[in-house]
């Protein structure tokens, strides 16, 4: 009789925390993984996936919450102003906004993802964004997920209205490294929303300054990165 009841009370015991799991992670806080660092506003996460050969189907799907890159050498991925959307996951044929329509220059672009996201507020910037435009105030975390080994250094940078000039930014994210043990978070919003211009201005997401934005990801045999947007009190 006793070993009954032990179990049945175990039975419950285990019931109730597995009910507790499930809605704890259940909720965007959890699924972010970030710990405390979101505060609760976790706004939006991807996965940026290195492969070793070339992607062929077209991904131009807003749906989607991954892009792949190069496992080894620079990829790019564009930036466009709007609500956070993944417009073209695949960094290997010509980029596609999340409206369908091709990047144009007057070389025309080859090769890039593009992802689209608010400019944002929440950075230290001498030129800021255009009063009107798609705002937020948001926090950037990125994460090196995968197999132990490889890393990334990832930088902002813009085009000239030409086109073709590329200026990029002297503050990027650092190297990150898959190193072993628990994978951890690095905060790297002012990296990823701003332009340091060389001896010069640093300038947010999204002004006039550039035609066209984008993210230099540099690869060295990383696997799997993880993006994870936070929403941050505006300054």
């Amino acid at each position: 009789m006793i070993r009954i009841k032990t179990r049945l009370i175990l039975g419950a015991v285990l019931g109730i925390l597995g009910l507790a799991w499930a809605v704890l992670g259940a909720s965007p806080l959890s699924a972010a993984g970030v710990g405390n660092w979101c505060d609760g506003k976790f706004i939006f996460k991807m996965n940026i996936i290195g492969v070793p050969k070339g992607k062929n189907p077209p991904m131009n799907n807003t749906s989607r919450k991954t892009i792949f890159v190069k496992l080894y050498g620079s990829s790019d991925i564009y930036l466009t102003q709007g609500p956070f959307a993944v417009c073209d996951g695949n960094s290997f044929d010509p980029p596609y906004d999340c409206n369908g329509d091709p990047l144009k220059s007057p070389t025309n672009f080859t090769a890039g993802a593009v992802f689209q996201l608010p400019c944002n507020l929440n950075v230290t910037a001498d030129v800021t964004c255009d009063a009107g435009d798609t705002q937020a105030c948001y926090d950037i975390y990125y994460r090196a997920l995968g197999t132990p080994g490889g890393n990334v250094i990832i930088t902002t940078c813009g085009i000239l209205a030409d086109g073709v000039t590329r200026v990029c930014s002297s503050n990027n994210t650092g190297m990150i490294s898959r190193n072993h043990g628990t994978p951890t978070f690095t905060k790297v919003t002012q990296a990823l929303t701003t332009i340091k211009i060389p001896g010069g201005q640093t300038v947010a997401l999204f002004t006039d300054a550039f035609q066209y934005w984008l993210w230099q990801y540099d690869n060295q045999g990383l696997k799997n990165g993880m993006v994870v947007f936070c929403g941050a009190e505006c300054p």
